[in-house]
Parts: C-alpha cells; structure tokens; sequence
C-alpha cells in the first residue's frame, strides 16, 4: 500500500520538473539501493525516465548513502551537500539519480490550490515561508550566541583569526626549519670537503 503512494509521489514531483526525465531516461531499467539511516529504498527507473519504488529483493546497479547530517543539510537548501553523499556501484548512474532527487522542487503551491483554492493556497504559503524565514533567522541567532558564548565564556571553539595566525605560525617554523636544515647541509658539506 505504501509503495505505490511512494511511487506516485515521487512521479508527481518529477512530473513538475520536465528535466528530470531526460536525465534518467538512459538508466531505464537500473535501480539503486538509497539508504539515510535508519531507512532506505531501492528505487527503480522506469523507461521513461520515472521512478518506482522497488522490492526489497531488486538486484542494485547502484548504492546512494546519506548520512542524515548531509541530509539535513540538502533540505536547508546547502547545494555543496550532495557532495558528502557517498556513492558505490554504477557511479555515473547513482551521480545522476543523487543530481535528480536534490534538484527537484516541489510546487506546493500549486497543489494546495487544487484543494482550496488559488488565494487560499497563495497566503497559506506566503504564511508558511514566513514561518520557515523567521524560524531560520532565530536558528541563526542561536547559534551566533551559542559560538560566541563558546568563543569568550567557555573556550570550547578557536577564532578564525587564532587559527589563521597557528596556520601562519606554522608555516613560519616549517620554513625556518627547512633554512636550519639548509644550513646544517653546508656545514656537513664544509667539513667533509676539509677533511
């Protein structure tokens, strides 16, 4: 029951963003195991550039794994998180699917008016970006005391600018110590000559 929900799901949201077909198209008939503990799936490509969820016993071209920190990160919208995912099997097919999953966009607003209504659903939304913006802005807030405190009250995390000056420092002492050794290497070289 919940496979085929899933399945259309996943179709409607490819359904409204075109491109995605023709970046799966050529994997028609591959699948891929899409584990981010504690779940996972294994998704199939259907010929025309869909997706199905597949049985738990589908032989996997490809194995995408997404810790859910990266997880996490990729829904706040981070595009350099989909890096961190790791990859196995058919690389260019897990590659391509990991570029479609994070790519898609779900037009929610779109939806919500075949059910109340345009108005309805146009402030509904704009009620709900709202919310996620000053959740946001309060999240930050947050953490900007909480690194603060952790910087001046309770040293638990360095400044850029102290790490910055260890960096510069010890670039300072590799290169003065590559000097000494320079010099050491002349003396030696000094003294075997006169000897």
């Amino acid at each position: 029951m919940l496979k085929p929900l899933l399945t259309r799901l996943l179709n409607h949201l490819l359904a409204q963003n075109s491109w995605t077909a023709g970046q799966l198209q050529p994997f028609g008939g591959k699948h891929a195991r899409l584990i981010l503990p504690p779940f996972s799936a294994t998704l199939a490509v259907l010929e025309d550039g869909g997706l199905a969820i597949a049985g738990e016993t589908a032989n996997t071209d490809a194995t995408i794994t997404v810790p859910p920190s990266v997880a996490l990160r990729i829904l706040a919208g981070d595009e350099s998180a989909g890096a961190a995912a790791s990859f196995s099997g058919d690389t260019e097919f897990a590659a391509a699917l990991a570029k479609v999953l994070q790519g898609i966009s779900w037009e929610y607003e779109e939806d919500l008016s075949r059910v109340i209504g345009d108005i309805p659903a146009h402030e509904a939304v704009k009620l709900g970006r709202a919310a996620v913006s000053q959740a946001k802005r309060q999240t930050a807030n947050v953490a900007g005391m909480l690194a603060e405190y952790w910087q001046e009250e309770q040293p638990l995390i360095a400044k850029k600018r102290h790490i910055e000056q260890f960096v510069r420092d010890v670039d300072t002492l590799r290169e003065d110590t590559e000097r000494l050794q320079k010099r050491i290497d002349k003396l030696k070289s000094r003294l075997q000559a006169d000897h």
